[in-house]
């Protein structure tokens, strides 16, 4: 199975838009609790077993996460992506996250997805090694999913395509967790010269943003260029099993 893109939206038209341009799964930032419920309502009405991601920001406490997520179990989002945060405390909410993955599949939940950054959006050895340290993490804690964000905090987003040679390495951890049965998203700013690098990598799905400014200044979504990503032959658009 190829690997499907998760069209990033912000808005119901972003979302409309992306699908009725053929998209099977939207990456929506956390907003308001009725926007995200109104989204969801939307775009279901529109297309049958489309997944719906809720982006979230780095949570102040696990309080604070459990506070956030109540409104989105009730809008029906399917999963949860949740930033790790400061390199003191990754490890410990990576580890909640694993132990509250009872709230996805049966239990009728969104399945949460820890998000593994290079730390400061940095590409470097010493970063890259880090980021494998949470891989083994995760590993080992046996979580559903997760997401490779490799633009996090990154003063030159898409930078991981110009150095060497860590990007040999971020495949090699992709590779690791599919085995392990973890499905694997990546999060990359990627040009049209590097898109047949992202594909070899073999994640599940990766974050497509197509942005432009509209005559106020407010970015909405570039059609011409997600329909463009969406018709490549080599990203077939399988829909995937949702939870529940």
């Amino acid at each position: 199975m190829g690997m499907r893109w998760q069209v990033a939206v912000e808005s119901s038209q972003d979302a409309a838009a992306a699908v009725r341009a053929g998209a099977v799964a939207l990456e929506l930032q956390q907003g308001a609790p009725e926007r995200v419920r109104a989204i969801c309502t939307q775009v279901r009405h529109q297309a049958d077993g489309l997944l719906v991601s809720v982006s979230l920001p780095a949570p102040r406490s696990p309080a604070a996460l459990q506070a956030s997520l109540q409104p989105l179990r009730e809008a029906g989002v399917d999963r949860v992506a949740v930033p790790l945060g400061e390199a003191a405390t990754a490890a410990s909410l990576l580890r909640l996250l694993a132990g509250a993955s009872w709230r996805g599949g049966e239990a009728g939940g969104p399945v949460l997805m820890p998000v593994l950054s290079l730390p400061g959006g940095v590409v470097s050895p010493d970063a890259v090694g880090r980021l494998e340290a949470l891989v083994s993490l995760a590993l080992r804690e046996s979580v559903q999913a997760l997401v490779i964000d490799l633009d996090a905090g990154a003063s030159d987003p898409g930078a991981i395509w110009r150095a060497r040679p860590v990007p040999a390495r971020v495949p090699r951890l992709i590779r690791t967790l599919q085995r392990a049965g973890i499905e694997v998203g990546v999060r990359v700013t990627t040009g049209r010269q590097d898109l047949a690098r992202l594909l070899d990598w073999g994640a599940d799905f990766a974050t497509l943003a197509c942005w432009e400014r509209d005559a106020r200044g407010e970015r909405v979504l570039d059609v011409d260029r997600l329909l463009e990503r969406l018709r490549d032959p080599r990203t077939p658009q399988q829909r995937v099993p949702l939870a529940g």
